[in-house]
């Protein structure tokens, strides 16, 4: 089977090419399958190379493209027929064309079957001027003079990059996750229980102390309440962190994580979905009140029965309610509480504690404006 290819005026001297001979196809197999298709050998050879999967091109040994099949179009978005007469050259970015020359050189006298440039992201010129990513096959094609023509198979391999791209993103996102949890586990096994271990000493000490050495005792201990406090904080945001969960799952957890540490239950959980539309940086504010609302309530009152209750009637309140011993109100400073009082207040809002008398609730009540929290 014989072509001409003339079509690019700037391609002025004719060649002449043998596509069965060219591609090595046994002659009779190509026969045997044309009859079996209803065409002829050359018909089949044709078709073969324009529907391949990939973009195959016949590069001259000068590095013109003599011919290539119309998967370019899909590929680069150029016409077959304007490329054929052009440098390879064309399909390259502009800085990279004049070091490619060099190659196609080195290629000429060490030609051998390979994918170009095996260790590179390669990337082709698309008609529109962006850069594809691409990989490139070579195969050498002896003359009748001895120089190299070459096979180029380029594939567009953009959907790979991108799942690698998101392979490597998803293995980074592990790497630090599981980094979070190891640093989280480290501080809750290690440095938490030698705050609460110093913590417990001091009232050991309190309780045969008197006067003045009373008063720095249980000061000391607030403080290490308050770093306890913190200290919690940082953990449930290394260990609960999520890109891209609702933040009702996250408040959610938080209350299930909290509340694994004691024997109380959840009365009622109300209004989580309230905080789905609410600002990153204000949920990890609400979710650490939540957190060290119930843990003090664990630790202080032994409820059996905890209530969260969460509404936006009137700006947004988050209540914490208990039925257990509750807590000294002449001084409730020193249960941790002024962290709470804190973050309501850079919001314009007010945090409280209260007794109902009549069911023996005590409800921590955290309340900021209307119009603070959009």
């Amino acid at each position: 089977m014989l072509i001409t290819t003339i079509t690019n005026p700037t391609y002025a001297c004719a060649q002449q090419l043998d596509l069965i001979a060219m591609f090595e196809f046994p002659q009779n197999g190509l026969e045997i399958a044309a009859r079996e298709i209803g065409t002829d050998t050359a018909g089949l050879a044709k078709a073969l190379i324009e529907t391949a999967p990939d973009t195959v091109a016949l590069v001259n040994p000068q590095g013109v493209i003599v011919y290539i099949n119309h998967r370019i179009t899909d590929v680069l978005g150029y016409n077959a027929d304007e490329l054929t007469g052009m440098s390879v050259d064309t399909l390259l970015p502009p800085d990279l064309r004049g070091a490619h020359v060099a190659h196609r050189q080195r290629f000429q006298t060490a030609a051998a079957t390979r994918p170009m440039g095996s260790s590179l992201d390669l990337k082709a010129l698309h008609s529109d001027g962006s850069l594809v990513p691409v990989e490139i096959s070579l195969s050498p094609l002896p003359g009748n003079d001895g120089r190299m023509w070459v096979i180029a198979v380029i594939r567009d391999v953009t959907a790979r990059k991108t799942l690698e791209e998101q392979s490597r993103a998803t293995h980074a996102h592990l790497l630090v996750s599981n980094d979070r949890e190891r640093i989280a586990r480290d501080l809750h096994d290690s440095v938490i229980q030698q705050l609460f271990a110093s913590g417990l000493t001091l009232q050991a000490v309190a309780s045969v102390s008197d006067g003045h050495v009373v008063q720095r005792i249980e000061s000391t201990i607030d403080d290490l309440d308050g770093t306890i406090s913190v200290l919690r904080d940082a953990i449930f945001d290394l260990q609960r962190h999520n890109e891209g969960q609702a933040h009702s799952v996250r408040i959610r957890n938080t209350i299930e994580a909290a509340l694994q540490s004691s024997n109380a239950s959840m009365a009622a959980l109300e209004g989580t979905e309230l905080l789905d539309q609410l600002p990153q940086s204000l949920v990890s504010d609400i979710d650490a009140v939540i957190r060290e609302l119930i843990t003090n309530a664990i630790r202080h009152g032994n409820p059996r029965r905890i209530a969260v209750l969460i509404n936006d009637s009137d700006g947004l309140v988050v209540e914490i309610r208990d039925d257990g011993r509750g807590f000294s109100f002449e001084n409730p400073e020193g249960n941790g509480l002024p962290n709470l009082r804190t973050r309501a207040m850079q919001y314009g809002g007010h945090f409280s504690v209260s007794r109902d008398i009549s069911n023996l609730w005590t409800i921590a009540r955290w309340e900021i404006p209307g119009g603070n929290h959009a």
